[in-house]
């Protein structure tokens, strides 16, 4: 019976050892960058793309499918449009430098973009044309990915 509970004792103590080296590892990252910096983990990242991806996909389709006279497809598309520069901020880090440096260098100018659409699709009639163009703007940035 002891064997057993030393067993028990050591595995408890392992985790905690892992648990605070984990916690450990997150101050340190708090001293080693500076204030106004944001770091994006990878499976985080990866997240967000696929949310940007299924709404750059959704987004082709309304903008595909639209009638410049339908005033609910044209919300419709204005709320894809904020929804995917929601999704673009958080990976910009709140417009903050972060570890991810490809991103750093493309994300503003996309969020730009995305901004743009959003006023073009809000015009009445509206302009659907700079939507269209988003999906490029992804291509551009991973086309050698």
């Amino acid at each position: 019976m002891t064997m057993f509970l030393r067993r028990i004792f050591y595995t408890v103590v392992s985790a905690c050892v892992v648990a605070g080296s984990m916690a450990g590892c997150a101050q340190i990252r708090q001293l080693t960058y500076p204030p106004d910096f944001t770091y994006l983990e990878k499976k985080e990242v990866e997240t967000l793309m696929q949310k940007m991806s299924a709404g750059i996909g959704r987004l082709d389709r309304l903008v595909t499918e639209a009638s410049t006279s339908d005033v609910a497809q044209q919300e419709t598309i204005i709320n894809e449009l904020s929804s995917l520069e929601s999704i673009a901020t958080r990976l910009s880090g709140g417009h903050k430098p972060t570890n991810r440096i490809v991103i750093n260098d493309h994300i503003e100018e996309f969020i730009s973009e995305i901004g743009t659409a959003r006023m073009f699709a809000s015009t009445v009639p509206p302009n659907y044309n700079k939507a269209r163009n988003l999906s490029n703007s992804c291509q551009e940035c991973h086309q050698f990915r």
